[in-house]
Formats: C-alpha cells, structure tokens, sequence
C-alpha cells in the first residue's frame, strides 16, 4: 500500500517538515501545491529517504519512491494541472492527476467550473486510452466538496456517493449517455479535527461576507468510485502534528508562522 502526502506548502521552503512527515508517515509519493521552486532544497534531502524529484510545473513539487515509477502524461492543462502514470511496486498502473484550483477571490463561478471540467475530460480520454478508470485527483481545489463546480455535471461531477444504485455512472436529464462520476471521500473528513470548531478542515479564512464558514476543505483527493476498495478511509488523515511541531496556533487555526496556511493531508491508496 502507497502513502501519499499532500500539502499546500504556500510558497516556503518547509523543507525539514516536509521530510519529518515523509518519515513519520512513510511516505511514497509527496505531491506539494505552491512548491518553493527556486527556493526549496528538498530534493537534496529526500534522497536521502529515497525519493526522487520528478518534472512537474514549477507551481508543484513532485517526489516520488524509487521502488516506484511516476511518469508524466502531455496533457494540455496549462499550469495549474498535471497528469502522471503511476505503477508501484505490485506492477497495477494508475492514474494521478495534481491540481492547483482557481480561487473565488480572482475568478467567477463559470471560470472554476470550465477548469474541473477540462481537468475531469483529459482523466477520461487518458482513461480511454489507457484502458482503465483507476484514477485520483489530489491537490488545493481552491473550492468545497459541496461547491457545485465540484459536484454538478458539467463540473468535476465529484460526489460524496461511491456508487448510485450499485453503478459508478448516473442519469443525468437532458443527457443521452449516463455520466461518470468520481467518488468524494473529503465529505467524510468535514469538521472531524479534534478542535472543537465545527467544520475544522485543511484551510481557514473567513471574510465579511454574509456568508461565511470560517474553515474550508480546499485540498482534496476525489477518485473513481471502483477504487473506493483499494482506498482506506480511515487512513485519510488532515495532519496538525509534526514529530513535536504543531501546525495550528493557540486558537487551534493553521500557524502560518510555522509552517503553512494549508494542513497537510496524508492518504493510502492500495493500487
């Protein structure tokens, strides 16, 4: 079984966390959003956990095993994606795509949705071609699980559902073919921090809007519903502790004097 760490490591070089957490956790692949590049020297020190650095755009920082292989798929998503081949160990290829979502602050509703949408139509082609639906989308989706950009149809069509009706596809009207879908196991996740906020999740801002909520499930990994198997949800954890480095503040929010405003997030998929 594959770990996988993903953080939000907002433009730092959180070098020695990052590398306690790959031993801590026994990390195979670490797939960093806002990677330091330029900055950060991680590459030196994962080798010598045996991991490597592998090419991605300059916004992630990509290390994988070298017991596994992680090659990258020429997909046009411009920056803010990517798309590997993975096969670990066992020999199973799979799919893993790495994304950094636009924020609401800078882009409207249909500019957020048109990008899952890209990101979800290449995971289909690339799955069609390769002949499999093992896949996941891990990254900072700059959105919520229940956002409908996230959920709907015509977004990235992620629900909190592993199957509808025993089906990992669904009827959607005024569709002839039945749509699939990815399974959203970050529904789950929402407000289960020990901290007795409610809604405690991976990033906090909260601004003047009528509406706020204060904690936001930004990163996320979705994947397709067959692989709800082979992916523990008791494993999926949102990390706040770092050997004897804690990451949230005296209120209990992401210290971004020690580490970053995002929490990392460490899960296992059994591919």
């Amino acid at each position: 079984m594959a770990a996988f760490l993903l953080w939000n490591v907002d433009g730092r070089p959180l070098d020695g966390l990052v590398q306690n957490l790959v031993r801590q956790h026994q990390i195979d692949i670490v797939l960093l959003v806002e990677y330091a590049f330029g900055v950060s020297q991680l590459s030196g020190l994962l080798l010598q956990d045996g991991l490597f650095k592998t090419p991605s755009p300059d916004r992630f920082g990509v290390f994988v095993r070298a017991s596994h292989s992680l090659n990258r798929l020429r997909y046009r998503l411009g920056t803010r994606a990517a798309l590997w081949m993975w096969t670990p160990p066992s020999g199973q290829e799979g799919l893993i795509a790495l994304l950094h979502g636009f924020d609401r602050r800078n882009c409207d509703n249909s500019t957020r949705r048109m990008f899952f949408r890209r990101v979800a139509d290449a995971i289909r082609r690339c799955e069609m071609a390769r002949h499999h639906r093992r896949s996941i989308i891990a990254g900072d989706f700059n959105a919520q699980p229940f956002e409908s950009a996230m959920t709907d149809a015509d977004g990235l069509h992620a629900i909190g559902l592993r199957s509808v009706a025993t089906q990992s596809t669904r009827r959607v009207a005024g569709v002839a073919a039945a749509a699939d879908f990815f399974y959203n196991p970050m529904w789950r996740a929402y407000g289960q921090q020990l901290h007795p906020d409610a809604g405690a999740s991976t990033h906090y801002w909260l601004g003047r809007n009528v509406r706020e909520l204060g904690w936001h499930m930004l990163d996320q990994v979705v994947l397709r519903p067959e692989e709800s198997a082979r992916f523990p949800e008791d494993q999926l954890r949102i990390v706040t502790q770092v050997g004897h480095i804690g990451l949230l503040d005296a209120d209990g929010l992401p210290d971004r004097q020690t580490a970053s405003d995002h929490l990392p997030v460490v899960f296992h998929w059994n591919l």
